[in-house]
Parts: structure tokens; C-alpha cells; sequence
């Protein structure tokens, strides 16, 4: 083999290198990322704090919402499909829960985003919070897919104490167990009001 051909080998060998070197950190930082969630997001846990915002409102801080029982439907991006559906269950069939406890969406639309789709869809009975542009609450929770700047779809049901009871991770591009979220938030209703 000509001195050149040993080069082009080598170097041939250096590139394949350096992509399954990065391959593995991307690999290794998803997966750091994913124990981080349910770690963090783990029932019996206190719900990170975070800053989020509303339209025309003041910011947000996830601690100001103690005091009230919470279904948080968190979704990537409000105008697609599956997040507006998952977003009009919460909305339309929620069984009258939604007279005893906050249903909030987070989501990375902006703010303005979600008042339009509020209004075009007309929900007014849950509370939109923006993690855009910051991603504050997609970081402290781990559920930020940092690649596309969207938060992973997760339901969670937090007590009146900020303190997560139910946890439902969904991975794809599926819906959540709906009907089980409820009736857990339901569940956790009864323990408050006996």
C-alpha cells in the first residue's frame, strides 16, 4: 500500500472514530437525561419551581400555585394534533374536576400562542403557562428535549402541598391515560375533602 493509501486508511479510521465518540455522549446524554426526569418528576417529590409565563399577566412562579390541587397536562407545541386533543380531554371531559382543582397546560408555545388557541378553541376553564422562551421549567424537570426546544408529553397530578402523586411519562407520540389521570386527581381530591 502507497503512502498516501496508509493515510487516507487512517484518517478514514480517525473520522469514524470521532462520529461513534459522539454518537456515544449524545447517546449517554439522552439517557442522563431521561433518569434525570423520572428522578426529579418522582411521585412523593416536591414539584421544581420554576418561572413561567401567561399572556398579559404577570409571571408565574410554580410555588404560587400551593393551596390548590393540580392536573398539569404538558405538552410540546399546542398546535398539533395530538396536543390539542390531549389538551380539549382535559378541557371537556374532566367530569366537573375542573370546579375543584386547577388543569393547567404548559407547553413552549409563546404566551400570545396560547391565548390565540385558548380562544380559537375556546377552553376557559384551564390555566396556560408559557416555558418559552427561557425553557426554565423544562430544565428543572428534565422533560426539555433540548435538540428541538420542546418539553416531553407528561401528566402529573400535584397535591396542594406542590408535592407530585401521580406521574404519567409518555414516550412516543401518543396521548396519556387520561381517564387514569383523573382518576387519580380525583383520588387525591377525596383524601383533601373528606
Amino acid at each position: 500500500m502507497t503512502k498516501g493509501g496508509v493515510m487516507r486508511d487512517l484518517a478514514n479510521k480517525v473520522i469514524v472514530l470521532i462520529f461513534a465518540c459522539a454518537y456515544l455522549l449524545v447517546f449517554q446524554s439522552i439517557a442522563c437525561a431521561e433518569e434525570d426526569r423520572f428522578e426529579i418528576l418522582k411521585v412523593g417529590k416536591a414539584l421544581p419551581n420554576a418561572t413561567l409565563i401567561r399572556f398579559k399577566k404577570p409571571n408565574l412562579q410554580l410555588s404560587d400555585l400551593k393551596g390548590r390541587i393540580k392536573i398539569i397536562s404538558i405538552v410540546p407545541q399546542l398546535n398539533t394534533p395530538t396536543c390539542d386533543e390531549q389538551t380539549h380531554r382535559f378541557s371537556e371531559k374532566n367530569g366537573g374536576l375542573d370546579q375543584y382543582l386547577d388543569i393547567i397546560t404548559i407547553s413552549t408555545n409563546s404566551a400570545k400562542g396560547q391565548y390565540e388557541f385558548s380562544e380559537k378553541s375556546k377552553i376557559k376553564n384551564i390555566k396556560f403557562l408559557s416555558d418559552a422562551p427561557n425553557y426554565e421549567f423544562g430544565k428543572k424537570t428534565g422533560l426539555l428535549n433540548q435538540g428541538f426546544s420542546y418539553l416531553k408529553r407528561t401528566v402529573l397530578i400535584v397535591d396542594k402541598d406542590n408535592i407530585i402523586r401521580y406521574a404519567d411519562f409518555v414516550s412516543g407520540g401518543g396521548l396519556p391515560d387520561i381517564t387514569k389521570a383523573l382518576k387519580e386527581a380525583k383520588q387525591v381530591l377525596g383524601e383533601n375533602n373528606p
